[in-house]
């Protein structure tokens, strides 16, 4: 086997030279010629020493404070920013400084490559940022941005050249000889496991008909629910519903909720809802319980779910839309929450190249200013309109988070089985509580053909499984149009500061992630174990407006590290692990495809095509204000699959697209600090085909024993911007990587196929037996 010393001398190309002494490039703020100022939020006191931040009168939620002027940074460069930073009347979790590294050319943020979030003080506090510049075809700029209305200073800045990026680069030759050598251990992936059906032998069959449920009804929530729970009371073994269409109006799930051995068919029915709270189907406490054989909709000649809308008129002021499939919208009230460039050729958003705007994300949160100017177009008014332009096409959200289609909580062995949501607003499926043993057969997110209005099927993730206990499996399924990732599969962590010898005090927590009693792990701010400290012995809320929640244990708080501030928790009275998802069909969603936070895991002989933002990540990570999630992933196997145009948007890490993601975040979402802890481990890619990879095949970081084998890639297809990189991998703070075996297809939109690494942080690097077939 050859190391990644043999490798990188026989490759003889490196992307960087060795590091150089220290420089100053910019001191404090007075040197116009260094600095591009925003003056309507930021301003430069008469020393130059402070930069004053206010953005209380500006409309938008982001406004960009200053940015560095071009040729203050050089590209493949460390850099180091020092300053010191206050903000009145501090809330992280609503308003921060957000500094990035950026491209000046780049109006969003996927060739970032520093992203770091400040603003819990309203006393002077230190800030040190680390961070490197991307690649020589980008100028690019550190840049502070404001988020929402806050006042604010910086003073004492001071930046820093640390010196070049030192990657080296194996280019895969044709024919080589094939590696031979053993990659031990392999991963195995999930176990096989089986989910009961319900044991109802000899029990009775209710007629859901018998108690009110009818066509003919305004609203049949509540019939339903009386017919649950006299089948839960009297123990009959299945609910059956004539085949139809039913209404259900009423602000209240349908419930089910501690059923045993019970069975519920729809009998081929569609209900269709139209509500202000709560989910459509709510399913709690159940046991050997399946929902089979009906479709669930939302009344969208009333209140449709988004729109398909095309530019007629922008400035920098505001932008007018014309909506596409409507002669007059039939909601004047309507809810602008996101838009997202849209392919009329694939009939799904993400393009390269595309843009994404979130207004009102929240409902009744940073609502822009709308004016119909007739039947069907639209006005909108904020900040940074002009970068609309006219012909565009977007696909406009009127929901995001909002009303859920199924909510699913300490249920164990539970089926879902020929089911269709042809729409939902919000997430299609949420998992919580304790839930174990659960499995969704020819489960669709899809919608109804041959209606060109209906362009979203859930406006939020297609199925989110917040926390769980595992054993999970998803067979012959389709996800399809939702407005965000496919499956995203983690337990909820949080981030937490010593307070005393026995307690901790959490930083936005979500409500009721801790019980009394549950036990708790200890990980240090980079991910290394620290201590099992046992059950929490009691918890009291300090703020629940701020997700600060004190927790007491009986076993002493060892100090964190040097430079850290705390601790991740990791309750392990949960693990969302022992997942299988085989045989379906991923694709045209917003965002991801799968988002695998998650140990023990077998990904196969699915297709992911046109996933928006990307086809599998594997991560965990934590941060400061808004989410916290997974306990490390391991043990995962994915083969046999179809990657086709998984990243059409080209979002990327570290200025670099990819198709694969392997990492973690750090103190924000997404980040460009890593760990070399192994979090993530024991990771295969083997017998899958690449086709049309935008970017990177593979962005691999914090991990270790990743190997990709007897995989394809073939990419027929240009892109607008060629990338040097394009079907490679880059891999960093990893270690026991082994990428060998792999046939490419020969592509002139991919010359020199290969792996970049940053030979100070990798160590066994294997790269193999690769061919390039003409």
């Amino acid at each position: 086997m050859k190391w990644i010393a043999i490798l990188a001398a026989a490759a003889g190309a490196a992307f960087g030279i060795t590091a150089t002494a220290e420089s100053v490039v910019m001191q404090g703020f007075n040197d116009g010629s260094r600095l591009t100022l925003n003056p309507a939020c930021a301003s430069v006191s008469a020393d130059g020493k402070t930069l004053t931040l206010d953005s209380m009168n500006s409309p938008g939620e982001w406004n960009w404070a200053f940015k560095t002027a071009p040729g203050v940074l050089q590209p493949e460069t460390n850099y180091l920013a020092t300053f010191e930073y206050r903000v009145e009347e501090p809330e992280l979790k609503k308003k921060f400084l957000h500094f990035i590294c950026r491209p000046l050319s780049v109006n969003d943020s996927s060739l970032d490559t520093l992203r770091h979030n400040e603003g819990a003080s309203a006393k002077f506090q230190p800030v040190k940022l680390k961070f490197f510049t991307g690649d020589e075809k980008n100028t690019p700029a550190f840049q502070l941005h404001l988020f929402r209305q806050l006042k604010g200073e910086i003073r004492n800045f001071v930046l820093t050249e640390t010196g070049r990026n030192v990657k080296e680069f194996i280019s895969i030759s044709a024919d080589p000889k094939p590696f031979t050598g053993e990659i031990a251990p392999l991963p195995t992936g999930a176990e096989e496991f089986e989910v009961e059906l319900p044991h109802n032998s000899g029990k009775a069959e209710v007629n859901a008909a018998d108690f009110g449920v009818a066509e003919s009804n305004p609203d049949n929530t509540p019939a339903l629910n009386k017919a649950l729970e006299h089948c839960r009371q009297s123990g009959a073994a299945r609910l059956k519903l004539a085949k139809g269409t039913y209404r259900m109006t009423s602000d209240r799930a349908i419930t089910l909720d501690g059923m045993r051995d019970f069975e519920f068919d729809g009998g081929g029915s569609t209900f269709v809802f139209q509500r202000k709270r709560d989910s459509a189907f709510s399913l709690l406490n159940c046991e050997r319980t399946r929902l089979h054989n009906f479709k669930i909709d939302w009344d969208w000649e009333r209140d449709p779910l988004a729109s398909i809308v095309e530019v007629v008129r922008a400035d920098d002021k505001s932008a007018d839309f014309r909506f596409l499939h409507y002669k007059r919208f039939p909601r004047r009230d309507l809810r602008v929450a996101i838009l997202s460039s849209y392919d009329p050729a694939v009939k799904a958003v993400g393009i390269e190249g595309g843009l994404t705007k979130a207004f009102e994300f929240y409902a009744g949160k940073a609502k822009p200013e709308t004016e119909w100017l007739d039947d069907n177009t639209l006005r909108i008014t904020a900040s940074g309109m002009n970068a609309f332009k006219p012909g565009q096409l977007f696909r406009m959200q009127h929901y995001y988070y909002d009303l859920h289609g199924f909510v699913m909580n300490d249920n164990r062995h539970l089926t879902l089985e020929d089911i269709d949501v042809l729409s939902t607003p919000g997430h299609a499926f949420v998992v919580g509580g304790k839930q174990q043993y659960w499995q969704f057969r020819r489960v669709r997110i899809a919608p109804p053909p041959g209606d060109p209005r209906r362009v979203i099927t859930c406006t939020a993730d297609h199925c989110h499984i917040a926390r769980s206990r595992g054993f999970f499996k998803m067979e012959e399924c389709e996800f399809s149009l939702g407005a965000d990732d496919c499956l995203n599969a983690h337990d909820n962590t949080v981030f937490a500061e010593k307070t005393g010898p026995y307690t901790l005090r959490t930083r936005n927590a979500r409500k009721n992630l801790f019980q009394a009693g549950e036990h708790i792990e200890l990980r240090h701010g980079d991910y290394s174990p620290a201590t099992e400290l046992g059950a929490i012995k009691e918890l009291k809320t300090v703020a629940d407006k701020g997700g600060i929640y004190e927790l007491t244990f009986e076993k002493p708080i060892p100090d964190p590290l040097k430079d850290e501030a705390g601790f991740v928790l990791f309750d392990t009275d949960y693990g969302t692990r022992n997942v299988i998802v085989r045989n379906c069909y991923f694709h045209s969603n917003r965002a991801r495809a799968i988002l695998i936070l998650a140990h023990d895991v077998t990904i196969e002989n699915n297709r992911f095509f046109h996933n928006e933002q990307g086809g599998i990540k594997i991560e965990t990570g934590y941060t400061f204000n808004v989410w916290s999630e997974g306990y490390g992933s391991g043990n995962i196997v994915i083969r046999g699959n179809t990657f086709d145009t998984v990243n059409p948007l080209g979002v990327g890490n570290d200025g670099m697209a990819r198709d694969i993601y392997i990492g973690v975040y750090m103190k924000t979402d997404p980040s460009t600090e890593r760990t070399t802890y192994p979090i993530l481990s024991d990771i295969l890619f083997e017998n899958n085909t690449f086709r049309n990879t935008f970017g990177l095949v593979a962005f691999i970081s914090s991990a270790d024993n990743v190997t990709f084998r007897n995989n394809t890639f073939e990419n027929p297809a240009a892109r607008k911007k060629p990338l040097p990189y394009r079907g490679g991998f880059y891999v960093t703070c990893s270690g026991r990587v082994n990428i060998v075996n792999n046939c490419y297809l020969e592509s002139p939109d991919v010359p020199n196929p290969g792996v970049t690494f940053t030979p100070d942080s990798v160590k066994k690097l294997t790269v193999q037996g690769n061919t390039v077939s003409r």
